[in-house]
């Protein structure tokens, strides 16, 4: 038992030994920088969802349906390789009995596709087309700049300066300079405007009146966190 305790004293010694304390003077700042872009591409996802007692009925309306969808869009204009499955599935509906039995209610089949718009002039069109034909699922619209690196690598030099320019003033102020940066982080990206559709079922009764739909503007926002250390 003697052993154990010397031993244990001798590995704290050796710990506390070993431990140092940064005694570096810090200053963290925060650079930010923001621009606002007008979207020329949207992402668009359109579904039909069909529900019935038997399941390959279901299935076949839904199927048809679908493939409405893709040639009316394709005469729009919209390129196959524009438009991709994001769900597909066909779930039953139980009523559970008390005496533990299932019953079931219906099927529900769900397919839904994402569409990309590079022509905004044919988000519209590509939406009324697809109630036209039998959507009644519009999960969301969302915009975005088609070539947005570049933009997005200039805020970041000018966030970053920014940063900088910040700790300087602020060890300007405590009578100190800043000597080198010790750490850097970034966040951020675009911050659309743009509301979220979601789950607009019965949209073939409001079809002939079309569908406004407004882009707005996308402001894309970097932030850089810095510490600097300052003597």
């Amino acid at each position: 038992m003697k052993h154990i305790l010397v031993l244990l004293a001798f590995v704290t010694a050796i710990s506390i030994t070993n431990a140092q304390v940064d005694t570096r003077r810090t200053v963290s700042v925060e650079g930010e920088a923001e621009i606002f872009l007008t979207p020329d591409r949207a992402t668009v996802s359109i579904g039909v969802e069909t529900e019935g007692k038997d399941v390959v009925t279901i299935k076949k309306d839904n199927d048809r349906r679908v493939r409405a969808i893709f040639d009316a869009i394709k005469k729009i204009g919209i390129d196959q390789r524009d438009i991709m499955t994001s769900d597909l599935q066909i779930q039953p509906q139980y009523n559970w009995k008390q005496d533990g039995r299932r019953e079931l209610i219906k099927y529900q089949m769900r397919n839904v596709v994402m569409i990309t718009v590079r022509d905004l002039s044919k988000l519209e069109d590509v939406i009324n087309a697809s109630v036209a034909e039998g959507s009644n699922l519009l999960d969301n619209v969302s915009f975005s700049v088609t070539n947005s690196k570049p933009i997005a690598d200039t805020l970041r030099v000018q966030a970053a300066k920014g940063a900088k320019i910040r700790a300087e003033a602020l060890a300007n102020a405590m009578g100190a300079r800043v000597v080198r940066v010790l750490t850097i982080s970034e966040h951020g990206g675009y911050q659309p405007p743009t509301p979220m559709y979601k789950a607009m079922r019965s949209m073939a009764a409001e079809a002939d009146m079309g569908t406004p739909v407004s882009a707005g503007q996308l402001s894309m926002r970097i932030t850089i966190n810095a510490i600097f250390e300052i003597e």
